[in-house]
C-alpha cells in the first residue's frame, strides 16, 4: 500500500485502512459502505484542516481546473445538484481524497526527482518552467506514462512543491502534448 504523506491519527488510519481506490469492482453492497467510510475520513481530514491548502485549492479553485467547463472541480459536483455531503459519498470523489492523503499519483522515484530538479533551481522563476517542462515531459516518455494523466499528476506534483500556478500550469500543458 502507498504510504500517506499527511499526517493521519489512529482513526483516520484505521478508516483509510478499509477505503477502496479502485471503485471499478464495487458491488452496490460494498459502494455504500466504501462511501460512508470515504466521507467519515473526509470530514475527519477537512475539520483537522489536514489536508493541504494547495491540494484543498486544486479542488475548490476555479483557477486550477482550466479548460471548456468553467468552475472547480468541486463546482462540477455541485453542478450536478450534488450537496457537499452528497460530494464526499460520490465515487467520483475517491480520486481527490486520495490526492488529498498521498498527493499525485506517479511513481515515488519520478516524485523524487523532479522534487530535485525544483530544489535545484532554489528560487522558481519562469526560466525554470520550461526546462521543469520538459524534465517531467521526458519523464513521462521515460516511464511509459499516459501523458494526459501524467500532465495532471505533475500538475499537481508542480503545486506540492510550491510552484505558481503559471508555472504548474504550463508544465501541466507541456507533458499533456507528449507524443
Amino acid at each position: 500500500m502507498v504510504t500517506p504523506d499527511i499526517e493521519l491519527n489512529h482513526s483516520e488510519g484505521a478508516l483509510l485502512a478499509q477505503i477502496e481506490f479502485d471503485w471499478d469492482r464495487h458491488t452496490p453492497e460494498d459502494y455504500k459502505r466504501n462511501s460512508e467510510v470515504a466521507a467519515a475520513l473526509t470530514k475527519s481530514l477537512l475539520a483537522r484542516k489536514a489536508v493541504p491548502e494547495q491540494r484543498m485549492k486544486y479542488f475548490t479553485d476555479p483557477a486550477y481546473k482550466p479548460g471548456r467547463l468553467k468552475g472547480s472541480h468541486r463546482d462540477l459536483f455541485h453542478r450536478n445538484n450534488n450537496t457537499d455531503e452528497e460530494m464526499i459519498r460520490h465515487v467520483h470523489f475517491l480520486p481527490y481524497l486520495y490526492y488529498f492523503i498521498f498527493g499525485p499519483k506517479l511513481p515515488e522515484s519520478a516524485k523524487g526527482r523532479f522534487r530535485e530538479q525544483v530544489r535545484r533551481c532554489g528560487q522558481v522563476s519562469s526560466g525554470d518552467a520550461i526546462p521543469l517542462a520538459k524534465f517531467a515531459r521526458a519523464e513521462t516518455r521515460a516511464m511509459g506514462l499516459v501523458p494526459h494523466e501524467a500532465a495532471e499528476e505533475y500538475f499537481k506534483l508542480a503545486l506540492d512543491c510550491g510552484l505558481w500556478i503559471s508555472y504548474a500550469l504550463h508544465i501541466r500543458d507541456y507533458v499533456n502534448k507528449t507524443r
